[in-house]
């Protein structure tokens, strides 16, 4: 009885050593698999710089320095998959964060939008000239607008709040058996469950959504993947969804090994996200250098 109830009051609260100067050097490999089209590697080499300390808080640096990808070239759903990595190389994010490190705001976005539009022209050029055939699919407008569609402040933030980064846990009192409601970047409401082991953070996230909202991203999804299919699933959503022909599911589980000094030591993540029948799944693995 006195071990259960000790695992559940497990209890760590994230707040890494912050001063101007510090500097974290990060590598990310990920492997995706995608179902008829292969397997597609990433690896991403990014620093966290603390560029200033202020009376509220702190300012960061989130730089990616290098992104390279083993990707097919008659892999258009990789290719797609990738670029959201390859957008991002060179660019540097400024993050303005409360005092344990938690991000609030991205304070240079005009820079980061110049800088990732031109990424973008690069990837969507280099795409249409390995695979020709592929714009007269799709237009070279649509391809590079699906590339910039995470391109924004909420999305960024987004990602560095939720997704399997060094940041993502920065500022929480983090309980065994607590739960946090977000969305994700596929747009699922998520649910996440933590459980801590000393200095070892686990979450387990699964969809969290009702059936109106489940609709919902149905059709939004649709839309964007499947615009001719649009009037006929919107008349028969219902039977749709019950056939199963159009599931969407997503389910992730983390684990961060901390440092002493509250900095992310590791990070190793596992993902399955489920659209129109087919299931991707994606393993990651992050590691301080």
């Amino acid at each position: 009885m006195l071990t259960a109830v000790l695992t559940i009051q497990a209890q760590l609260t994230v707040a890494p050593k912050l001063s101007k100067g510090i500097q974290k050097h990060y590598q990310t490999t990920t492997v995706i698999e995608i179902p008829g089209q292969g397997t597609v590697n990433i690896n991403t080499h990014f620093t966290i710089s603390v560029v200033d300390a202020l009376p509220d808080g702190f300012v960061l640096n989130s730089q990616t320095t290098q992104v390279t990808t083993t990707i097919g070239a008659d892999n258009i759903a990789g290719q797609l998959m990738g670029a959201s990595s390859e957008i991002m190389k060179g660019a540097t994010l400024k993050v303005a964060t409360d005092k344990s490190g938690k991000p609030l705001r991205i304070t240079n976005m005009a820079d980061v939008k110049a800088k990732l539009e031109a990424n973008s022209n690069t990837i969507v050029d280099r795409m249409l000239k390995a695979a020709p055939q592929l714009e007269q699919v799709v237009s070279r407008d649509a391809i590079k607008k699906q590339i910039m569609e995470n391109a924004t402040e909420a999305k960024l933030l987004n990602v560095l709040l939720w997704t399997a980064n060094p940041l993502a846990l920065n500022g929480k009192t983090i309980t065994t058996g607590a739960q946090e409601d977000y969305v994700d970047e596929q747009d699922f409401k998520m649910r996440r469950m933590y459980f801590v082991n000393g200095r070892t953070i686990t979450t387990n996230a699964t969809v969290n959504m009702s059936r109106d909202e489940l609709k919902a991203l149905v059709i939004k999804n649709v839309e964007r993947l499947a615009p001719a299919q649009l009037d006929m699933v919107k008349q028969n959503i219902d039977q749709v969804i019950d056939s199963g022909m159009l599931k969407f599911d997503s389910k992730d589980t983390s684990t961060y090994e901390l440092q002493a000094d509250g900095w992310v030591k590791s990070i190793k993540s596992e993902s399955t996200i489920d659209t129109m029948g087919q299931q991707t799944k994606i393993t990651s693995s992050t590691t301080l250098k």
